[in-house]
């Protein structure tokens, strides 16, 4: 690969922990074992731009390679066939279509055409379509900060990782060493199987993944994390963090992921907002309590809007909060799963996206608790994904969050649950959609990552209707027909 010159942009986001130097010096080995030039590293787009330029009018080098760090598994048999494919097209520029996301470079310049990077879309690139994403179904760029984790974890594990070959490197992440590294999280942690379903002691069958992976993409598709009971239907996690490792993948790589997202699904309007289910039989002074609150936004959204309620934010660790506190909401630190929450203390306990979270034998006991909490009539509120729904099934979002999420319900499943216990009524359930919220960046990210050219045009014209969409008309109608990705379930306690 002599005659290829990568000219390489890196990225604020490595930063993060000192990553660069480890990122970048396995770019450097990759390459200097494919026998190609020694790079050059860029700052930003532009640098990137002015080293390509000056490359391209020089006579030593056949191509020039523009590449983004945070792809750092570059597949060398890609960029070779992209210059094989400029040499016989006499073309100038070449991209690529359906690599693996993390393995594709941005484009390969042939010097013998150009003098310049083009700056105008007069001319279409070469497109080299790439079969590696429809044959893996991975996600190995690092773009999510639990990505660059597993990435630093398997560099650091894997001899010889930055001479593999694409095909190598996923067979290396199927090996079952590796494989319950990634299931936890390259956390020191103890895994728990489940042979057969925990609730009702059926068979369990494999639910692979076919489109995409957004946080933990390099769990190999061909051994599936989740597993559905054939009998009951409940969908668990196997292998799994046991429940005294739990608290191991909530660390820093993992909160700053949420550090840099501005999605806050709590404001007039959202369906997890809209008590008019229940106003009426709720008292003046509400005592509430919401569980796993994490940054706190339900419980402000609630204080604003009620404020002659008793708010309380409650997550297992609790930080000083001083917008909260100025906001008159009270804060508790509470392991919900050991301590508890007390007794007949609220009116309303809700619990967004955290039953998931809980490990199945834990399940009776953590209802039990909030039962116990509740003062009589009061209600529990909680949203979990409904795989009931095809928009959860649909890109795998069902998927999305191993190594966090031990659960995975139907709406079908939780109205049996719970009319079977005696202990609660069960209301008419509704849907909301953080999916459907964001569908424009859910479907622009499926028109780039899903594993073929087919489901990467559907996702760009699902992309182009909800463009039209922009009163979200058509989101509140599939919510009205109960296709969200999550299932908001109101509970009453008897």
């Amino acid at each position: 690969m002599r005659e290829f010159q990568f000219v390489i942009t890196s990225h604020p986001r490595l930063a993060f922990r000192e990553a660069e130097k480890r990122v970048l010096d396995f770019l450097r080995r990759r390459l200097a074992h494919a026998g190609a030039s020694e790079p050059f590293f860029t700052a930003n787009r532009d640098e990137a731009v002015q080293a390509a330029n000056r490359l391209l009018g020089t006579a030593n080098h056949g191509y020039v390679v523009l590449h983004d760090a945070m792809n750092p598994l570059v597949d060398l048999d890609l960029v070779r066939e992209m210059g094989a494919a400029l040499a016989r097209n006499a073309a100038a520029v070449a991209t690529c279509d359906g690599a693996v996301p993390g393995t594709q470079v941005e484009s390969v310049l042939s010097a013998a055409r150009l003098d310049a990077v083009p700056t105008n879309g007069d001319d279409a690139p070469l497109r080299v379509r790439w079969p590696s994403q429809e044959q893996h179904n991975n996600q190995f760029n690092l773009y999510k900060y639990k990505r660059l984790k597993m990435f630093l974890g398997l560099e650091a594990g894997l001899q010889d990782m930055h001479a593999m070959s694409i095909d190598q490197f996923v067979a290396a992440l199927e090996s079952e060493n590796v494989f319950r590294k990634l299931a936890a999280f390259f956390e020191d942690a103890q895994l728990i199987e489940h042979a057969r379903c925990p609730h009702c002691d059926g068979r369990l069958v494999s639910l692979p993944v076919r489109m995409s992976q957004p946080f933990c993409g390099f769990l190999p598709s061909r051994r599936p994390l989740y597993h559905e009971c054939e009998r009951c239907s409940l969908i668990v996690a196997s292998p799994a963090l046991h429940e005294k490792d739990v608290a191991s993948v909530y660390d820093e790589w993992d909160r700053q992921d949420f550090v840099v997202t501005h999605n806050n699904p709590y404001h007039a309007g959202a369906p997890r907002c809209d008590f008019d289910q229940i106003a009426e039989d709720l008292p003046r002074r509400t005592r509430s309590l919401d569980l796993g609150g994490g940054m706190g936004r339900f419980s402000q959204f609630l204080k604003q809007t009620y404020p002659e309620w008793s708010v309380t934010h409650a997550d297992f660790e609790i930080k000083r909060n001083q917008e909260l506190e100025a906001g008159g909401i009270r804060t508790r630190a509470l392991n919900f799963l050991e301590e508890p929450i007390g007794g007949e203390s609220y009116d309303l306990i809700t619990a967004w996206e955290v039953l998931e979270h809980v490990p199945f034998h834990r399940l009776g006991g953590v209802l039990d608790n909030i039962h116990s909490a509740l003062a009589p009539g009061g209600f529990f509120v909680f949203s979990t994904p409904d795989f009931d729904s095809p928009v959860c099934r649909s890109m795998d979002f069902f998927a999305a969050c191993p190594p966090f999420h031990f659960l995975v319900f139907g709406e079908r499943w939780l109205r049996r649950y719970f009319t079977q216990s005696g202990k609660w009524d069960y209301l008419a359930p509704r849907a909301c959609s953080d999916f459907l919220d964001d569908a424009l960046m859910w479907y622009d990210y499926g028109a780039k990552t899903s594993p073929s050219f087919q489901l990467r045009a559907t996702a760009e014209l699902l992309r182009a209707i909800f463009e039209q969409d922009p009163q979200s008309d058509l989101r509140r109608a599939l919510l009205k027909k109960g296709l969200g990705t999550e299932v908001i379930v109101t509970l009453r306690k008897k």
